[in-house]
Protein backbone atom coordinates (compact mmCIF):
# COMPACT_ATOMS: atom_id res chain seq x y z
CA UNK A 1 0.00 0.00 0.00
CA UNK A 2 1.38 3.60 -0.77
CA UNK A 3 1.88 6.36 1.47
CA UNK A 4 -1.08 8.61 0.14
CA UNK A 5 -3.49 5.51 0.74
CA UNK A 6 -2.28 5.05 4.06
CA UNK A 7 -3.23 8.39 4.99
CA UNK A 8 -6.12 7.82 3.81
CA UNK A 9 -7.42 5.28 5.21
CA UNK A 10 -6.06 6.23 8.56
CA UNK A 11 -8.41 10.01 7.48
CA UNK A 12 -11.21 7.18 6.76
CA UNK A 13 -10.69 5.18 10.24
CA UNK A 14 -10.27 8.24 12.50
CA UNK A 15 -13.64 9.66 10.82
CA UNK A 16 -15.78 6.44 11.17
CA UNK A 17 -14.53 6.29 14.90
CA UNK A 18 -15.60 10.05 15.35
CA UNK A 19 -18.79 9.17 14.13
CA UNK A 20 -19.17 5.94 16.20
CA UNK A 21 -18.56 8.06 19.20
CA UNK A 22 -20.93 10.50 18.07
CA UNK A 23 -23.95 8.40 17.65
CA UNK A 24 -22.77 5.93 21.31
CA UNK A 25 -23.57 9.31 22.64
CA UNK A 26 -26.58 10.25 21.40
CA UNK A 27 -28.33 6.86 21.68
CA UNK A 28 -26.76 6.68 25.35
CA UNK A 29 -28.16 9.94 26.39
CA UNK A 30 -31.24 9.13 25.41
CA UNK A 31 -31.45 5.66 26.62
CA UNK A 32 -30.33 6.66 30.26
CA UNK A 33 -33.00 9.79 29.96
CA UNK A 34 -35.90 7.46 28.66
CA UNK A 35 -35.04 4.53 31.67
CA UNK A 36 -34.67 7.04 34.08
CA UNK A 37 -37.80 9.44 33.74
CA UNK A 38 -39.57 6.34 32.72
CA UNK A 39 -38.74 4.62 35.99
CA UNK A 40 -39.29 7.27 37.91
CA UNK A 41 -42.84 9.11 36.85
CA UNK A 42 -44.21 6.06 35.03
CA UNK A 43 -44.41 3.20 37.88
CA UNK A 44 -45.96 3.07 41.40
CA UNK A 45 -47.93 6.06 40.65
CA UNK A 46 -50.28 7.31 43.55
CA UNK A 47 -52.53 10.00 42.06
CA UNK A 48 -54.07 10.11 38.70
CA UNK A 49 -51.46 10.38 35.42
CA UNK A 50 -51.46 13.82 33.88
CA UNK A 51 -51.57 14.10 30.37
CA UNK A 52 -49.72 15.90 27.64
CA UNK A 53 -51.08 16.45 24.50
CA UNK A 54 -53.32 13.36 25.03
CA UNK A 55 -50.49 11.25 26.22
CA UNK A 56 -49.24 10.27 29.77
CA UNK A 57 -46.77 12.95 30.97
CA UNK A 58 -44.36 10.83 31.95
CA UNK A 59 -44.51 8.63 28.31
CA UNK A 60 -44.57 12.64 26.55
CA UNK A 61 -41.47 13.48 28.29
CA UNK A 62 -39.77 10.42 29.15
CA UNK A 63 -40.18 8.71 25.19
CA UNK A 64 -41.42 11.41 22.81
CA UNK A 65 -39.32 14.38 23.65
CA UNK A 66 -36.15 12.41 23.89
CA UNK A 67 -37.23 10.57 20.44
CA UNK A 68 -37.43 13.89 18.58
CA UNK A 69 -34.12 15.45 20.17
CA UNK A 70 -32.55 12.68 19.20
CA UNK A 71 -33.92 12.87 15.70
CA UNK A 72 -32.96 16.42 15.25
CA UNK A 73 -29.33 16.33 16.62
CA UNK A 74 -28.67 13.28 14.35
CA UNK A 75 -29.81 15.21 11.42
CA UNK A 76 -27.78 17.82 12.61
CA UNK A 77 -24.55 15.34 13.12
CA UNK A 78 -25.32 13.65 9.48
CA UNK A 79 -25.61 16.92 7.52
CA UNK A 80 -23.24 19.04 9.05
CA UNK A 81 -20.56 16.60 10.67
CA UNK A 82 -20.03 13.68 8.94
CA UNK A 83 -17.65 13.58 6.11
CA UNK A 84 -17.55 11.97 2.59
CA UNK A 85 -13.80 10.13 1.79
CA UNK A 86 -13.18 8.54 -1.09
CA UNK A 87 -12.47 5.26 -0.98
CA UNK A 88 -9.21 4.25 -3.02
CA UNK A 89 -11.16 1.86 -5.49
CA UNK A 90 -13.03 5.08 -6.29
CA UNK A 91 -10.28 7.36 -6.99
CA UNK A 92 -8.84 5.20 -9.91
CA UNK A 93 -10.22 2.20 -12.26
CA UNK A 94 -8.63 -1.04 -11.90
CA UNK A 95 -5.70 -1.21 -14.89
CA UNK A 96 -7.05 -5.18 -15.78
CA UNK A 97 -10.37 -4.44 -16.26
CA UNK A 98 -11.58 -6.13 -12.64
CA UNK A 99 -12.73 -4.80 -9.94
CA UNK A 100 -11.63 -5.41 -6.76
CA UNK A 101 -13.69 -9.09 -6.05
CA UNK A 102 -12.27 -10.22 -9.75
CA UNK A 103 -15.40 -9.00 -11.67
CA UNK A 104 -15.48 -7.84 -15.03
CA UNK A 105 -15.71 -4.21 -14.80
CA UNK A 106 -17.05 -2.88 -17.79
CA UNK A 107 -20.94 -1.14 -18.15
CA UNK A 108 -23.68 -0.95 -20.77
CA UNK A 109 -22.28 2.17 -23.47
CA UNK A 110 -25.11 2.30 -25.01
CA UNK A 111 -29.33 2.53 -24.30
CA UNK A 112 -29.73 -0.72 -26.07
CA UNK A 113 -27.42 -2.83 -25.20
CA UNK A 114 -28.35 -6.02 -22.87
CA UNK A 115 -26.50 -7.94 -20.49
CA UNK A 116 -25.95 -10.60 -23.13
CA UNK A 117 -24.04 -8.23 -25.46
CA UNK A 118 -22.33 -7.11 -22.79
CA UNK A 119 -20.72 -10.40 -21.29
CA UNK A 120 -19.96 -11.33 -25.04
CA UNK A 121 -17.90 -8.16 -25.17
CA UNK A 122 -15.62 -9.34 -22.14
CA UNK A 123 -15.74 -12.84 -22.99
CA UNK A 124 -17.37 -14.38 -20.35
CA UNK A 125 -20.49 -15.41 -22.55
Amino acid sequence: MSESSDSSSDAIHSSSLREFWWILLIWGACFAWTIGYCRVFGYELDEPIALTFGMPSWAFWGVFVPWGIATIVSCWFALTQMQDHPLDSDATAPANGKDSIGQPSVAPTSKGQDLNEVRSEIGDA
